[in-house]
């Protein structure tokens, strides 16, 4: 692996870290403008996105099956996740799924572009 493909899944295990342990400053920081995502519940800008990640209350998270591809200034990273996550006190399932990310390299360094999260919210 080459060291931007790296650099792909050090982007997700720290954005993961930070929303674990509500440092919401940091996560804010690494969201860009133009910001996309989609959940099967709806597709969120950045503000509908940080509203969902401050609700969020994360336990242990495992990540793995990193593949990570670079197209200029972008990585795309696919993952599986495997997380506690509880959200507005329902417990979402742990069983590993699927994510899907892209990383923009700016002025201020990576900026989270786009998330594809298709599990479920309950």
């Amino acid at each position: 692996m080459n060291s931007t493909s790296n650099d792909g899944e050090k982007l997700e295990k720290q954005i993961w870290e930070d929303i674990k342990a509500k440092n919401w400053k940091a996560v804010e920081d690494k969201i860009a403008e133009g910001f996309q995502s989609v959940h099967p519940d709806a597709a969120r800008d950045r503000a509908g996105e940080i509203s969902l990640i401050k609700n969020l209350n994360v336990g242990e998270v495992t990540l793995n099956d990193f593949k990570s591809t670079t197209n200029g200034d972008d990585i795309v990273v696919s993952y599986m996740i495997s997380a506690q996550e509880t959200i507005d006190l329902e417990r979402l399932p742990t069983k590993p799924a699927p994510r899907l990310s892209v990383w923009k390299k700016g002025a201020s360094g990576w900026q989270w572009i786009c998330h594809a999260n298709l599990t479920p919210i309950p």
